[in-house]
């Protein structure tokens, strides 16, 4: 089969950026390790990289040491900052949604007698209705971004990466009792779940196999890199429940 233009890009969009994300993931250790010498940074990335770095030591201090608790203030702070791309992407969600018996009646019409009008009437559609298809994988991709200067600033600082959590988890080493992996890929299952609209085929995938794959880089990663993705887990959960799931069932 064929797959030409933007039309397919929409249509698998999900698919294409999630896959994309896997392959991420699952190569971002090594590539971490690989990048880690301040030679391969950039002005502005270590200004990042010192800047959470520096706001996380701060933190610590605070809470006499135990950076597990800066992490966990840090990450509330960052899950505040990006509450307006999130509120963006749930609207782009919504409008997905109200328009999907369009594109189901688009797709039943044209998507097999003449591939080409359904990528043009789908285009279209999305065109006139102001929607990107595409806009739910910005929140993604930042947390990506953010995962890696949070690794590097771990890397970096003597103080993080020899840090504990509550006195017991070395946070510059993976995580022996697995108990964080789970939790990361148990929590990432969840909130993948919270933000699909349609369960089609290629969305039941991502959600069942992103959280794997977050559970094996938690195995090789920094603690502290599992206990941020957690706790962004927890934070995009809690969220997405006040400004998604309760208003639908208070509207029902």
């Amino acid at each position: 089969m064929k797959m030409r233009g933007m039309g397919f890009f929409v249509r698998k969009g999900s698919i294409v950026f999630g896959l994309g994300s896997l392959i991420w993931v699952s190569m971002a250790v090594p590539a971490f390790a690989a990048t880690a010498h301040p030679a391969a940074s950039t002005p502005i990335w270590d200004q990042a990289i010192n800047g959470l770095s520096d706001v996380i030591n701060f933190f610590g201090r605070t809470f006499n040491g135990d950076y597990g608790l800066a992490l966990l203030l840090v990450t509330f702070l960052i899950r505040m900052l990006t509450v307006p791309l999130m509120l963006r992407s749930l609207r782009n969600t919504k409008k997905m949604q109200l328009l999907q018996p369009q594109l189901t009646e688009i797709k039943n019409k044209y998507a097999k007698s003449d591939p080409k009008r359904y990528q043009e009437e789908m285009m279209g559609l999305y065109k006139s209705e102001g929607v990107n298809p595409v806009a739910g994988c910005m929140p993604m991709l930042l947390q990506l971004v953010i995962l890696t200067i949070l690794y590097r600033s771990i890397y970096t600082d003597p103080a993080l990466i020899h840090s504990k959590f509550l006195g017991i988890l070395a946070l510059g080493k993976p995580d022996p009792t697995f108990i964080l992996p789970v939790l990361a890929a148990v929590t990432s299952f969840f909130q993948q779940k919270m933000s699909m609209v349609q369960l089609d085929p290629s969305q039941r995938m991502i959600m069942y196999i992103f959280p794997v794959m977050i559970f094996f880089m938690s195995l090789k990663a920094f603690a502290a890199l599992a206990l941020y993705w957690v706790f962004s887990n927890i934070f995009t959960i809690v969220q997405m429940y006040f400004t998604r799931v309760r208003p639908s069932k208070s509207g029902a």
